[in-house]
């Protein structure tokens, strides 16, 4: 049985702090706190699927406005190339959905995006996104250059385990 809803109002998306920005390597990910909203549920009373596709987007707007500051192509479009995304629990309308974002992957003319959601305590999906920067001019894929690389180099975290709700310590003597 899935646990009650416990709250109907919707929580606007907001970034972690921004000291992320400025380490020159992680132990954590970014951090998004993702509201769902009313139209975002289906007849069954859940988040449709492809409605979980855009609160992992508005996720990953606010890492890349975070995350890919201070160089030439941070105007320059970038496109989503593959979506591979596991529902590990409906996700329901009320509390807010904390979706983890980090690179797990740069390539030439690429990155691999990751992320990890939980929603009130509960893990809700993992996916990932391989996204491709795109030439202004003729929206060829285009090669990722140093500053770029440096960037992504700093949200890596290889192997990054799914988020787990943290478990409550019980007293000794209860199972």
């Amino acid at each position: 049985m899935w646990p009650p809803r416990t709250s109907t109002r919707v929580l606007p998306l907001c970034a972690r702090g921004s000291a992320h920005a400025r380490r020159s390597s992680l132990t954590e990910p970014f951090r998004a706190r993702v509201g769902v909203r009313w139209s975002d549920q289906d007849l069954n009373g859940h988040v449709n699927n492809a409605r979980v596709a855009t609160l992992i987007e508005e996720a990953r707007l606010a890492w890349r406005a975070q995350a890919l500051t201070g160089y030439d192509h941070v105007g320059s479009p970038t496109v989503v190339a593959a979506l591979q995304l596991s529902f590990r629990r409906p996700i329901e309308f009320g509390a807010a959905v904390e979706i983890d974002v980090w690179v797990g992957r740069v390539g030439s003319k690429s990155y691999t995006l990751q992320y990890s959601g939980i929603q009130a305590g509960h893990p809700v999906l993992d996916a990932s996104t391989v996204m491709v920067p795109l030439h202004p001019e003729n929206g060829e894929a285009r090669r990722l250059d140093a500053a770029e690389r440096g960037s992504l180099a700093r949200w890596f975290i290889a192997a990054a385990a799914p988020q787990q709700p943290r478990q409550q310590s019980q007293p000794k003597g209860t199972a």
